[in-house]
């Protein structure tokens, strides 16, 4: 056997393999026996039809097969020893031919290699908004704990500064429950409510039909209830039936030691001062994420604008054309490859980053991060104390999903990569309300759809 190399340039290469018969007919044989020993064949016992007619049948394929395996072995082999970063996988040559009555038989390989890349995060500038939390939010926050923490009293119908419990569900235009759409349970306070004329004097029992967009004076509470993303807050606006389920008023709970130690704990918090400053603390810690989210999205942008580097195009669209599950013409796998290749960029821009940083996720991480996220989960719903067996038993089903395990992946490769950017990266750190942090996003979000 003898493997050889031409490199066409940085990006393209041809790696040239010659077999011989003794590279592949051991192997041949040894899979005839094989066959022979299971096969049943009218007029033989099993395992004794003549080699002559096993032969005859499938000696052909099973060449073929083992010529496949000496070829993919050896090339693997190959770009390993010589650590060949390749982009898509390696394509035989149209030029291959398969004669197993040759002495020699040659085929070649076409391969794409990755380019090699240069970072410095240090060159790059990028503005951090740290989102700072009004006296009206921290007020807000004040008045809802003690509406929350005041005497219930049970009323017949919705009333002005009440509260209701509703069952919310997402439905369609012809008012079906959407599947896998909205469905919880909240108390609603009417005076959160953008649209209280639609809710005021209904009863239990009775529904109210809303668009997301129009239930909340805050958008930013269907990111709280709902779960969604901020940047789905801002644009979800599915049709919700909600069912008024119970109609109660509550008594403002007086601003004091007890109010303090119901929310906080015993002596946590011991002043209205304190328990502002708390709720300061906990409103810019929760809008935290928004703020290292865009850092992160103006990071990728700053990377894929700044680092420049060639591909192997006509590789890769030969590739994306041979892996397309119906016949593709060039001009479709030259689109598709436009659709594909920033993402690409960005897959080698990031593995380039992780490994000069000697980053990467092992199996233990992802167990510890799974256990965490377990821990989160159970708390949301009162249980904190989860016995580590238990919890062990929970942590290693989900390991068996592999979604869990590809999406877990990748969220502990983005919470590295936040690090990465937030120790290397120069932040220009701007101070700025909630709301002009969305009139920003807002403006950027215009401004794409211009150019697009």
């Amino acid at each position: 056997m003898n493997v050889t190399q031409n490199k066409i340039d940085d990006l393209n290469t041809i790696v040239k393999i010659t077999i011989k018969p003794e590279d592949y007919k051991p192997n041949v044989e040894k899979s005839l026996n094989d066959y022979r020993k299971k096969l049943n064949m009218p007029g033989f016992r099993k395992g004794k039809a003549p080699m002559s007619i096993v032969k005859k049948q499938y000696e052909g394929a099973v060449t073929f097969e083992e010529i496949n395996k000496v070829l993919n072995d050896t090339l693997s082999n190959f770009i390993s020893e010589n650590k060949l970063s390749i982009l898509g996988q390696p394509l035989p040559r149209t030029n291959n031919e398969l004669d197993p009555n040759a002495q020699d038989m040659t085929f070649e390989f076409e391969l794409g290699l990755a380019p090699d890349l240069s970072i410095d995060l240090s060159k790059a500038k990028i503005p951090y908004y740290k989102i700072e939390a009004t006296d009206k939010e921290i007020d807000d926050t004040v008045l809802r704990m003690q509406t929350q923490l005041g005497e219930v009293t049970d009323a017949d119908k919705i009333e002005e500064g009440g509260n209701f419990v509703g069952e919310v569900l997402e439905i369609d235009a012809e008012g079906n429950q959407v599947e896998e759409g909205i469905n919880t349970t909240i108390t609603f306070l009417v005076d959160d409510l953008k649209d209280k004329n639609s809710f005021l004097g209904r009863k239990k029992g009775d529904i109210v039909t809303i668009q997301a967009q129009d239930l909340f004076n805050d958008v930013h509470q269907l990111q709280h209830f709902f779960g969604l993303s901020h940047e789905d807050a801002h644009h979800y606006n599915a049709n919700l039936k909600i069912n008024v389920e119970k109609t109660s008023i509550r008594t403002k709970a007086e601003l004091n030691q007890e109010l303090f130690d119901k929310v906080y704990g015993k002596d946590k918090v011991k002043s209205e001062e304190e328990l502002k400053a708390k709720i300061k603390d906990e409103i810019e810690n929760y809008y935290k994420k928004e703020s290292d989210t865009k850092f992160m999205n103006d990071s990728v942008e700053w990377l894929l604008d700044t680092i420049k580097f060639d591909l192997p195009t006509e590789f890769l669209k030969k590739f994306i054309k041979s892996k397309a599950k119906e016949p593709m013409s060039d001009e479709d796998a030259a689109t598709e490859y436009e659709k594909s290749v920033k993402a690409l960029r960005y897959q080698l821009i990031e593995g380039q980053i992780l490994s000069d940083n000697k980053i990467s996720v092992q199996y233990n991480d992802l167990v510890e991060y799974t256990k965490n996220q377990m821990k989160q989960q159970f708390a949301m719903y009162g249980y904190v104390d989860i016995p580590d067996a238990e919890l062990d038993k929970y942590v290693a089903n989900a390991m068996k999903n592999e979604e869990h395990v590809r999406q877990s992946s990748g969220n502990l490769i983005q919470q590295e990569l936040l690090k990465i950017f937030d120790a290397k990266i120069q932040k220009k750190e701007k101070t700025v309300t909630l709301e002009k942090f969305d009139a920003i996003l807002k403006k950027e979000s215009e401004e794409m759809k211009t150019e697009k």
